[in-house]
């Protein structure tokens, strides 16, 4: 039976006042990176590209593992040792990343407060519970 004229004006109302909610956000590697970016850009005021991009690359890496040596992290964001240790001694200093010596190597790791923002960075914000 053919849905009367008030039915469907109706229905057409209803799902303009309540739009499809957003498709989930991409999980691929550089979706996720960028993510990270804009929010060290946010966030943490880093305004240098490069700063940003390197910063995010350790986070990642960071977020992979649950400690990493200077080493791995210089090696994850494309950086010398000297380099990466300067870029993670900036994520300490924003209070992202901690870490503890143990021999002579310092082994990083992501403070708990970067743990809980980034989790809510990489899976988006929360989806809102549908109006009855």
């Amino acid at each position: 039976m053919p849905e009367n004229l008030t039915d469907t004006f109706a229905r057409r109302l209803a799902e303009r006042d309540n739009p499809p909610p957003p498709p989930p956000l991409s999980q691929e590697p550089d979706a996720v990176q960028a993510r990270v970016e804009a929010w060290l850009h946010d966030a943490h005021a880093v305004r240098d590209r490069r700063t940003r991009q390197r910063q995010a690359l350790m986070l990642l890496a960071l977020m992979q593992q649950p400690e990493c040596a200077t080493a791995a992290l210089a090696e994850a964001a494309g950086l010398g040792i000297r380099g990466a240790g300067r870029t993670v001694g900036q994520l300490h200093a924003q209070g992202l990343a901690e870490w503890e010596e143990r021999g002579v190597y310092r082994y990083w790791r992501l403070t708990r407060a970067a743990e809980d923002a980034l989790l809510r960075v990489v899976a988006g914000p929360p989806t809102a519970a549908p109006q009855p």
